[in-house]
């Protein structure tokens, strides 16, 4: 496939760290293009020598990657019915593979599942450590951390609004922009993101405290989170929330929190909280203090 771009392959020769692959990729791109943001996944991987990026008619796979022993050429493939976020994000996962040097494919391709585009973790050689690294390579390929600092529009008091406004400028996923989001703001804040109900999973930025919900498990009765109600795609106004719906009773007195919910398809919801330690009066820390601690 013909493309415009060009990589110097040879800048990349060097490491096998994904982070630093993704920046050289990065510093190359914004040479050659007027505008860096959706970065044109497809394009880079064959500017970097994929061959053709081919549909696979799977479900046990969300995509692989054939290639040469040389890693000159390949052919990605990417689940047929992938929405096209998560499309974008095997392609980039699947390229992060075919150009870190100590990814070698076992003999009849690489082949990657669901379960395998969520592993995050631990940077070894181990077959779950090379699928967290290509995640990594894929997250800062198409969300670069250093141009993303650029945007200050994006990085105000947190907000759903703004995840949101960074899942389009990047064309990636709710999940992986929320990602991005809590890790480089600062603030402590989460994001929980549940179905009927029930916690799917969690991400933290900020030194946010652990929530005590677990997954699978339903979120307080008296939470918005539960309770907000509109139509699809609306999003409630920041509320003070309960400390003591979300966390440990340990941690509820130390901190107040704030929980603003997105309105999904399906029961999906999207649910940002944000936390600020509280101010214990004299008396309350006296008696903390005096609190007896056991191992």
């Amino acid at each position: 496939m013909r493309t415009s771009l060009i990589i110097e392959r040879i800048d990349l020769a060097d490491t096998g760290h994904p982070v630093q692959l993704a920046e050289i990729l990065t510093h190359q791109l914004k040479a050659q293009l007027p505008q860096l943001l959706p970065i044109l996944i497809e394009d880079v991987a064959f500017a970097c020598g994929i061959e053709e990026i081919k549909g696979l008619n799977t479900e046990g796979f969300e995509g692989g990657l054939i290639q040469n022993e040389e890693k000159t050429s390949g052919y990605i493939l990417v689940k047929s019915t992938s929405r096209e976020d998560r499309r974008r994000f095997t392609i980039a996962h699947e390229l992060g593979h075919f150009l870190n040097p100590y990814h070698v494919a076992p003999e009849g391709g690489l082949w990657c599942t669901k379960q395998d585009l969520r592993a995050s973790g631990q940077w070894d050689n181990s077959r779950l450590g090379i699928e967290a690294q290509a995640n990594e390579f894929a997250a800062h390929l198409l969300m670069p951390p250093t141009h993303l600092k650029t945007i200050s529009t994006l990085w105000g008091s947190p907000e759903i609004q703004n995840i949101l406004n960074l899942q389009h400028l990047c064309n990636v996923s709710k999940e992986a922009a929320s990602i991005r989001y809590v890790g480089m703001h600062g603030d402590s804040c989460a994001v929980v993101f549940t179905h009927e109900t029930k916690v799917r999973y969690i991400v933290y930025g900020g030194g946010f405290p652990r929530i005590s919900i677990e997954k699978g498990h339903s979120v307080g009765r008296k939470t918005l989170t539960r309770n907000y109600t509109g139509p699809i795609g609306s999003i409630s106004d920041q509320e003070e929330s309960d400390s003591h719906q979300w966390l440990l009773p340990k941690d509820a007195n130390r901190w107040n929190l704030w929980e603003e919910v997105l309105l999904q398809t399906d029961s999906y919801r999207l649910t940002l909280l944000l936390a600020e330690a509280s101010n214990l009066d004299e008396d309350e820390k006296l008696i903390e203090s005096w609190t007896p601690k056991f191992r």
